[in-house]
């Protein structure tokens, strides 16, 4: 990829949806099978040949997320930038923080979440991008039965936010209105549609925005500057670009000369193919489009996503981390001779399995312990987890020491004082932070 792309990680959210596992633990740095959420993306901009990246990152993890890229192998330059999240900033103000960062010598810049989980080629959505002459291009996937992550173990609550819509050109793909999926209740109301276009209109609720973006430079600069009209606006996502999806229609914006197009053409003429640059009717540089993207795209951002995706890791892991060195049984684990463990299931770095333990579609986490005479199945062990001899963990996702043996099924455990030995739980949420609600 071409030096005038920068890359932008959003890693500052403290995931207000899986408070059950951020209490201790950057959401960035939680990890998915054995690796930290951050390692995707940065793994995603590495194979389409960046060199570095800037990673906005909560105030005092900077060394933290430095770590990941040593012991995750990766060979991308980090820069972390870090944010102060007293005040529960939004993506929108993490990108301020940052503008000054942004080089003046690229043209495009990749927004892209700490949290997004997918095998897209990201050089296909750049030469996308710039074959449409965009000011902007969203990632999309379609949210089909299968990729509905199934409800994550613990007390059982209703999801609180609707889907995205999102409608777009059906011939092209350029997208005209978006409301983000917390802007409305039970129904949204959708204004009086610019007749820009004769083709037909898509209204979907279908569709995954996997918030990975790749913005113009000058606009994002325009939208981000201190006496924009957006300068109040917190979120990315929910204000800033249904703000730039919308201006497309303004009559008064400036327009683009036939010159600057042809010299657009010229500046990328070497890195994609010509002809490409053609497939508008009529150049329009404040056009938005959106890439549809039909493989594995997960943005991990609730409890029933970071359980799906740590449960599906086994067969994705190819997909999603092409060429990582890490193995799911890592070399370095210690699994007993008369220990099982299935073959769909991953343990970490350091860890070990004792004998006469079975293990079954499960994760466990890097410099974990399994005592013997121990049944796990469908769970997610995290790091530095010891389970004691003799449990039963059905359904689990575990974030703390089991120290007595016990029966947990369909549980989320990240204060493990509230097990008394020899106690069945079943479907509760086991934390600290209940206490005090």
């Amino acid at each position: 990829m071409r030096a005038e792309v920068q890359a932008v990680v959003l890693g500052a959210g403290p995931g207000m949806r899986m408070t059950s596992l951020t209490s201790d633990t950057p959401k960035c740095l939680l990890p998915l099978a054995t690796q930290p959420m951050v390692t995707f993306p940065l793994h995603l901009l590495q194979q389409a040949g960046m060199t570095e990246a800037t990673v906005v990152v909560a105030a005092g993890e900077e060394s933290r997320v430095a770590k990941v890229v040593e012991q995750c192998g990766l060979t991308i330059q980090v820069d972390s930038a870090p944010v102060n999240t007293s005040t529960d900033p939004g993506t929108a103000d993490s990108l301020r923080h940052i503008i000054n960062k942004i080089k003046k010598s690229v043209d495009d810049v990749i927004i892209i979440s700490s949290d997004l989980v997918t095998d897209v080629k990201l050089q296909d959505v750049l030469d996308f991008h710039r074959s449409h002459g965009c000011a902007l291009t969203a990632l999309t996937s379609p949210m089909s039965r299968q990729h509905v992550p199934m409800p994550a173990p613990g007390t059982k609550t209703k999801p609180s936010i609707n889907s995205d819509v999102i409608i777009t050109e059906a011939k092209t793909g350029r997208m005209v209105l978006v409301v983000a999926g917390g802007d409305y209740d039970d129904c949204v109301t959708l204004p009086v549609l610019p007749a820009h276009s004769p083709t037909p209109l898509l209204a979907s609720t279908a569709l995954l925005d996997a918030h990975l973006y790749i913005v113009k430079r000058s606009t994002l600069e325009e939208v981000l500057a201190k006496d924009s009209v957006c300068r109040d606006m917190g979120s990315f996502k929910a204000e800033i670009l249904p703000y730039i999806v919308a201006r497309q229609f303004d009559s008064n914006r400036q327009s683009v000369s036939d010159e600057d197009y042809e010299s657009l053409v010229s500046l990328y003429n070497t890195s994609v193919v010509p002809s490409r640059y053609h497939c508008l009717p009529t150049f329009d540089a404040f056009a938005c489009f959106v890439y549809r993207h039909d493989g594995v795209c997960v943005r991990v951002n609730t409890m029933s996503a970071y359980w799906d995706i740590n449960k599906r890791m086994h067969s994705l892991f190819g997909q999603v981390l092409p060429g990582s060195p890490h193995p799911l049984l890592h070399p370095s684990a210690q699994i007993h001779p008369r220990a099982q463990v299935s073959g769909d299931s991953v343990v970490g770095a350091g860890s070990v399995v004792c004998e006469k333990t079975n293990v079954t579609s499960s994760v466990v986490g890097n410099h974990s312990r399994v005592e013997s005479l121990t049944r796990i199945t469908t769970s997610v062990l995290g790091d530095y987890t010891t389970i004691a001899s003799g449990c039963v963990i059905d359904n689990c996702l575990v974030r703390a020491n089991v120290e007595c043996k016990c029966t947990l099924k369909n549980c989320i455990v990240t204060d493990a004082s509230k097990i008394q030995e020899g106690k069945t739980y079943i479907n509760e949420t086991l934390e600290a932070t209940q206490d005090f609600a």
